[in-house]
């Protein structure tokens, strides 16, 4: 059966001018209802696409309207910037974040749907959170000291047993692990030091589910650094902390002086004792120089077929992106005058206009709904 979209002319320019490279190319007077069809038709020519709206609810449509067409669809959603570190969500962003850079390290080709605001991060650049992905199989080696240790740096949290996920456990000869991108639990079972048996099972009954080979356990946080970035990074923090502590106390702020001894103080203590990388995602700029963002993530899983941008209604992106830079701008502005934070954690966006110009590419297409210049 004859495709509709096949016989417009209007359809077949847009198609060539995309394979050519010609974008970004602008498509106007689609309607929500009609653009899902027209993503997925323009984008069957490469092998991932990234689609960007302006709020998660249209996001999570759109996700759901991609479905109809491809199960290799995911919805990757922004961390909330202002309040990542009291999220009570946290952890549900990041599993599903996560699940989508597994996706990226794994699959072949897929669909990416996200916020603009979900590519204005700092992020690791992805071959770094690979290099940390371990691997376990049955009759390999395995020293539970070691595995402990790595764990945490991983962003696991040690339990006395396993019932949700990013924990683990160790009783014995047995190592439970909960990964953040697996939908039940693993059990690792050892023979002296050699891994007899791998298995999912069920948190709340602790039945066996199903027996593997093989597992694969991704990091259980973003922000997963080396050991001497870690003593680099808290380096500068002291550093800067010390700074803003004599700026304050220079002003007679005594009690902002001391909110930001007090912080750098839990931090530093916190990490020196234990390790927890969950919660750095905020002081990025301090552990890491070469940040990247999602886009760079998307750009390197399309080196080979290709990758398509679709932005959908370029104009409320812009406003969306400037809305989302206005807001984080004025609460880092109050934060840190206030004592609650030190100045490297204000910058954890990119500019919004700065993704907006690397997203309009030579495969880029703009959805609006009405005729309108970008």
């Amino acid at each position: 059966m004859q495709n509709p979209l096949m016989e417009l002319k209007e359809y077949e320019d847009l198609e060539q001018a995309l394979l050519k490279k010609g974008g970004p190319v602008q498509a106007t007077g689609t309607l929500d209802s009609q653009k899902v069809h027209l993503m997925y038709r323009l984008g069957q020519n490469f092998r991932w696409k990234l689609v960007v709206t302006y709020d998660e609810t249209r996001a999570r449509e759109i996700y759901e309207d991609y479905q109809n067409y491809t199960r290799q669809v995911w919805l990757y959603p922004a961390k909330d910037l202002l309040f990542y570190a009291a999220d009570i969500h946290g952890n549900l962003i990041t599993r599903q974040r996560m699940q989508v850079l597994k996706a990226l390290m794994e699959e072949k080709e897929g669909v990416v749907v996200t916020t603009l605001d979900g590519l204005m991060d700092h992020l690791l650049p992805l071959a770094r959170l690979r290099s940390q992905v371990l691997t376990v199989r049955t009759g390999q080696e395995l020293d539970l000291g070691v595995w402990k240790e790595r764990l945490v740096e991983l962003g696991y949290e040690r339990t006395g047993q396993v019932d949700g996920m990013g924990q683990f456990s160790i009783r014995g000869g047995i190592l439970d692990i909960f990964p953040l991108t697996e939908e039940q639990p693993l059990r690792i079972e050892l023979w002296g030091d050699e891994v007899d048996s791998i298995r999912t099972f069920d948190p709340e009954s602790q039945r066996s589910i199903a027996q593997l080979s093989e597992a694969v356990i991704y990091p259980a946080a973003e922000t997963v650094l080396k050991e001497e970035q870690v003593s680099d990074g808290l380096s500068l923090i002291e550093k800067e902390g010390k700074k803003q502590e004599k700026k304050f106390r220079d002003a007679m702020k005594t009690e902002e002086a001391h909110r930001i001894f007090m912080a750098v103080k839990e931090l530093s203590e916190s990490l020196r004792e234990g390790f927890d990388v969950r919660g750095l995602d905020g002081y990025i700029r301090y552990f890491v120089k070469e940040t990247v963002s999602f886009l760079d993530y998307m750009r390197d899983a399309g080196k080979e077929g290709g990758l398509a941008v679709i932005l959908d209604e370029p104009q409320r992106l812009k406003e969306k992106g400037e809305t989302v830079e206005m807001e984080f701008r004025e609460s880092m502005v109050h934060r840190l005058e206030k004592g609650y934070l030190l100045p490297g954690q204000t910058e954890l966006l990119y500019p919004a206009a700065q993704v907006l110009a690397k997203a309009q590419r030579p495969y880029s297409l703009l959805m609006t709904g009405l005729d309108q210049k970008i």
